[in-house]
């Protein structure tokens, strides 16, 4: 796959193009700045949606999905420019190159090698589009992205399912169909209050980006992104619809969802988040947490009675909340509980505590 690197960092040029890092620990969509990004660890995903669903004991698959669906409708909607839209559903122009290079774009976010095996578009209820992916950074994520690429591009709603073909190769085909507008109306999207911080990445000299992303590894022809020193898989995707997901679930069964969430990340993520070396200091942590998106570490503590963290324009607040206990149990070697609060601001405060 013909994708143009930096020279020096090695970054495709287009991952840098497409986003912005700002100054409060905070990736958005160049083309949308109200569209939050985040990088994160990719191969526990489905693991985590399968563990919450065990947990509660009732399967989120559909949830999982459609908010996806959602968010990528919105991100292809600002890439794909309305006139070429208007092309394909014109039949001026056709489908298949237009497919072809969204999958460029998802091999570019990590998503793993998708290729078109058959499209049929007429403006029928009959149409589909079948894709298949080796190595998904999710399956149910994917099913998302699918059906919604797929109601950007020709305007209407898409169902989607999914079929294993092998242990890492999935067939997804979408078509046309009309969703429960009640469950669509449900799911609501947050809006992150983005304050401004002095965080200042420090930048590749040749693309602009920023300097730390040479500690990534892409392989494009493969749609995988790794973390160089410590082997991890990772994709950029937007927070909101994840957090969408988990909003979704504590409406539907209660209170308790949250804790549910923390600990089966806590579970997933134990031992494969980052390494005391790797982290260094609370300076180098904060700019981790930057370089991800996942926003603007203010205070981190840690004494004999346990850790205490402060983070502005926090992404994914359940999640994070689940890392960083695991992390302190992977350098306390003790298990621990958590109490955490996320103010009207996206400010995360939390405090983990040696279990007695």
């Amino acid at each position: 796959m013909d994708v143009d690197v930096c020279p020096e960092c090695k970054v495709p040029r287009q991952f840098i193009d497409t986003h912005i890092w700002l100054s409060g620990g905070i990736i958005v969509q160049r083309a949308d700045q109200k569209h939050r990004m985040v990088l994160i660890e990719s191969d526990n995903l489905d693991p985590l949606f399968k563990g919450i669903g065990e947990l509660i004991g009732v399967s989120i698959e559909h949830i999982v999905i459609e908010t996806k669906l959602r968010s990528s409708r919105d991100y292809m909607n600002t890439i794909i420019p309305d006139e070429v839209k208007e092309q394909v559903r014109s039949f001026k122009m056709d489908i298949k190159p237009l497919i072809e290079a969204m999958n460029v774009i998802g091999h570019m976010l990590g998503y793993g090698d998708s290729k078109l095996i058959e499209v049929r578009y007429t403006k029928n209820p009959d149409d589909y589009v079948i894709e298949r992916i080796t190595d998904p950074y999710s399956v149910l994520l994917w099913c998302g992205d699918l059906a919604g690429s797929s109601e950007a591009v020709v305007g209407y709603a898409h169902e989607v399912k999914y079929e294993f073909v092998s242990p890492d190769q999935v067939e997804i085909i979408a078509w046309p169909s009309q969703r429960p507008p009640k469950f669509q109306e449900r799911l609501q999207l947050k809006e992150y209050a983005l304050l401004d911080g002095d965080i200042d990445l420090e930048k590749c000299g040749t693309c602009g980006g920023p300097a730390a992303l040479s500690g990534y590894a892409w392989d494009v022809a493969r749609g995988v992104i790794k973390v160089v020193e410590r082997d991890r898989r990772v994709a950029m995707l937007g927070p909101a619809y994840i957090e969408a997901v988990f909003d979704e679930l504590e409406k539907e069964l209660g209170e308790e969802i949250p804790r549910v969430v923390v600990e089966a990340q806590r579970r997933f993520t134990r031992g494969s988040l980052y390494s005391p070396a790797e982290v260094g200091s609370e300076e180098d942590f904060r700019k981790l947490l930057a370089l991800r998106g996942l926003g603007n570490l203010r205070e981190l503590r840690m004494d004999g009675r346990g850790m205490r963290m402060s983070m502005q324009n926090a992404a994914v607040p359940l999640m994070v909340t689940g890392l960083i206990q695991g992390y302190f149990e992977d350098i306390t070697g003790v298990e621990s509980n958590v109490e955490w609060e996320l103010k009207d601001d996206d400010t995360l405060e939390l405090e983990i505590t040696p279990k007695k």
